[in-house]
C-alpha cells in the first residue's frame, strides 16, 4: 500500500502498480531533471520519499516539483501537486526541460505533450487539461 493514497485520493492495488509500472515517471527538483528507473510499481510521492525529498510528515514539496511521466505510448504528461494541475509554473519548468528529456528518453519526434490531469478512473491514464501537439512541434 503507497503511503500517499490518502493525499493523493486514489486507492493503490494490483491495477494501480501496473499502470505505474507501464509508464516512467521524471520530475524537476532543484532546478534539475530527474527520471526514476523504469518499471516502478509506485506513485511519485513514494519515489520522492524513497529519494528523501518528502515524507508522509513533511510532503509540501509535492505541491512544488514539476513531475510528469511518459506513458507506454510513448507520449508526455506533466502536472505539479497533488492535484496534477497546470499553471504558468509547470510550463515554464517543463518547457525548460524538455530537450534535455527528449534526449534521455530517446523519444519519438511524434510524441505528443500534454499538460495536467483530470482525475478518472483508478489504474489507468487520466484525460489531460491541456494538448501542445508533438515533441517535434514544441522542440522548434
Amino acid at each position: 500500500m503507497d503511503e500517499f493514497e490518502e493525499k493523493y485520493k486514489i486507492r493503490e492495488d494490483s491495477k494501480t502498480d501496473s499502470f505505474h509500472q507501464s509508464r516512467r515517471m521524471f520530475c524537476v527538483y532543484q532546478g534539475k531533471l530527474h527520471i526514476a528507473e523504469p518499471n516502478l510499481p509506485y506513485s511519485h510521492a513514494t519515489w520522492f520519499a524513497k529519494e528523501g525529498w518528502i515524507s508522509k510528515q513533511s510532503d509540501e514539496l509535492m505541491e512544488d516539483i514539476l513531475r510528469g511521466v511518459v506513458d507506454d505510448k510513448g507520449n508526455i504528461h506533466f502536472y505539479v501537486g497533488y492535484n496534477f494541475e497546470l499553471n504558468d509554473y509547470a510550463e515554464s519548468m517543463f518547457f525548460a526541460h524538455l530537450a534535455e528529456l527528449a534526449e534521455k528518453l530517446k523519444l519519438n519526434s511524434d510524441a505528443r505533450i500534454f499538460g495536467g490531469l483530470t482525475r478518472s478512473k483508478s489504474g489507468e491514464m487520466w484525460p489531460a487539461i491541456k494538448n501542445y501537439g508533438s515533441l517535434s512541434e514544441n522542440l522548434k
